[in-house]
This record gives structure tokens, sequence and C-alpha cells, in this order.
């Protein structure tokens, strides 16, 4: 059974999305930069904090569903060096005589 996200047309949502997402994070972008000018250094109100962090969301969000698209969900194997090991003393309990 194919899972939703690996179908041709999830496949090209996915990446409307990210083009949609880019497109409203390159709008929220240039609104920032008109109201920054006028705004002092100490003057960062709440308004221009999130508007930055709205336009770095998309930006991220958007980029990644454009260019990866289904392959966000791809199995990727870690090497051994990166995965998860017991700490020595629970590995000790689990296994007494080791």
């Amino acid at each position: 059974m194919t899972k939703w996200h690996q179908t041709r047309t999830a496949d090209l949502g996915l990446r409307t999305v990210g083009a949609a997402l880019l497109a409203a994070g390159w709008a929220i972008a240039v609104r920032l930069h008109q109201l920054a000018p006028a705004a002092t250094p100490g003057d960062a109100g709440s308004l221009l904090l999130f508007l930055s962090a709205a336009a770095f969301l998309c930006a991220s969000a958007g980029s990644a569903l454009l260019f990866v698209g289904r392959g966000l969900w791809e199995c990727v194997e870690v090497s051994e060096r990166w995965r998860r090991v017991a700490p020595p003393d629970a590995r000790a309990e689990r296994h007494p005589g080791a």
C-alpha cells in the first residue's frame, strides 16, 4: 500500500505549498524591510520580532518543501557513531553477566 506522501499528487502539492510559503516569506520580508528604517535600535517592537520570525519560518519550511518535496519522509540510516547508546551503568543493569 502506498503512503499518501509517496504519490505524485502529494509531491506536487508539497512543492506548491513550499512555493507559496516562500512567496509569503518574501512578502513578509519586504514589509519588514519597509518598517525597519523607521525603528530605532532600541525600539524593536513585537511586530518587528514577529515579522522576522514569520519570515524565517516561511523561508525555512518553504525551501524544504519546494526543493525536497516527498523526500522529507525518506528513511535514512544513521551512522553508528550518532546512534543513542545506553549509559554503561544502564547496560550493566540490563545484562548482569556481561
